[in-house]
């Protein structure tokens, strides 16, 4: 099967249209309308609130259609390949692919340190070894638009939940509060807010907590819009969305297991994999067999080019492994895992990808 990612209309542009009103620029094009939008209103301050997996069906299964958020939405795009946290939120701040960034997924085999590594945390995924800080971030570095445009003389911030080490906010009614307040004094903001997500991953997307979380963020966000001045915009998008995921315990396939060189890295629904000398028309075979109907297997060729255009990082390719599996059904493998996930992302399937451009500014 041909898979194809549409890059061209994608939040590369969205980061691109931030980037290119303040005079800076990235080589992946910019998103028109959004462009058009911002040229006409021209705002002291531009207010990015990103909703971690709020995407379109997300909004679509939940809100009304004169909901505050359904109601400013502008457009409709798809996120970055993989659809997920660490790659989308690193190529939204930066402008850059994932390819171009090396962060491809929650976790990446790490050869110093022969181990899967959680990308923000520097710390093993399986092994739960917590290493240097700032391993990842020396390894992978990557400079976001806040500090760009700080180092330009332009004031920027940026706004995080409770675990942020900078202006981190135990509630969502805090983070729109602190977001306020900063405002006044900066041209630029960056907010992230990572609840909806851990919701949708514990219950999955369809439930009432899901529906009354989302109608409670549309009334808080209606009336933190009214409170902006005039000179604000406020942009709100997400990294991806989520789906009710289907769960096959890869951990306890021994015959499987049993080709591979390490533990599987990336994500779930997205798998790299490394495989045992000698052992990988066994792995094809025996993958085939198992997952024909549910995952896309392919070679780091292949893949390659899912994950955006631009130059690759030197890392990108071997984090990649010797195969990449990525769903294109509702199943999920897991690895040793004890954390139950009844919904996810981060697939092949349209509504992991598609995600809300919504704009507003007071008139």
């Amino acid at each position: 099967m041909k898979l194809i990612w549409d890059d061209q209309n994608s939040i590369l542009q969205l980061s691109g249209s931030l980037f290119h009103y303040y005079g800076l620029e990235r080589g992946h094009g910019t998103d028109r309308d959004v462009d058009a939008w911002l040229q006409k209103r021209q705002p002291r301050c531009v207010i990015s609130l990103l909703i971690d997996a709020m995407g379109i069906s997300i909004l679509e299964k939940h809100l009304p259609k004169d909901s505050f958020l359904r109601s400013h939405l502008v457009k409709i795009i798809s996120t970055v390949f993989p659809p997920t946290t660490a790659a989308a939120t690193t190529s939204y701040m930066s402008g850059y692919s994932p390819a171009e960034t090396g962060w491809l997924g929650w976790n990446q085999y790490f050869r110093e340190k022969d181990d899967e590594l959680v990308l923000f945390f520097s710390k093993g995924m399986y092994s739960d070894v917590s290493y240097e800080p700032d391993f990842v971030s020396s390894v992978l570095p990557v400079k976001p638009i806040d500090e760009c445009l700080q180092e330009k003389g332009i004031n920027a911030d940026s706004v995080w939940p409770g675990w942020g080490r900078h202006n981190g906010c135990e509630t969502f009614d805090q983070l729109l509060t602190k977001t306020l307040e900063l405002s006044h004094d900066n041209a630029f903001l960056y907010v992230y807010w990572d609840v909806l997500d851990t919701l949708m991953h514990e219950h999955g997307v369809e439930e009432v907590i899901i529906r009354d979380t989302l109608w409670e963020y549309d009334r808080q966000i209606e009336a933190f819009a009214g409170r902006l001045s005039s000179d604000t915009c406020l942009l709100i998008t997400a990294d991806h969305s989520q789906i009710n995921t289907r769960i096959y315990d890869l951990g306890k396939d021994e015959e499987l297991c049993a080709c591979l060189k390490g533990a599987p890295s990336i994500e779930q629904r997205t798998v790299s994999f490394r495989i045992k000398d000698g052992m990988q028309e066994t792995f094809v075979r025996l993958f085939e067999e198992r997952f024909h109907n549910d995952f896309v297997l392919l070679r780091p060729k292949e893949a390659l080019s899912l994950f955006g255009p631009g130059i690759p990082h030197a890392r990108t390719e071997e984090f990649i492994g010797d195969f990449l599996a990525t769903a294109v059904s509702d199943l999920q493998l897991d690895y040793h895992r004890t954390r139950i996930m009844k919904g996810n992302h981060a697939g092949f399937v349209r509504e992991e990808r598609m995600i809300p451009v919504i704009l507003y500014q007071k008139q």
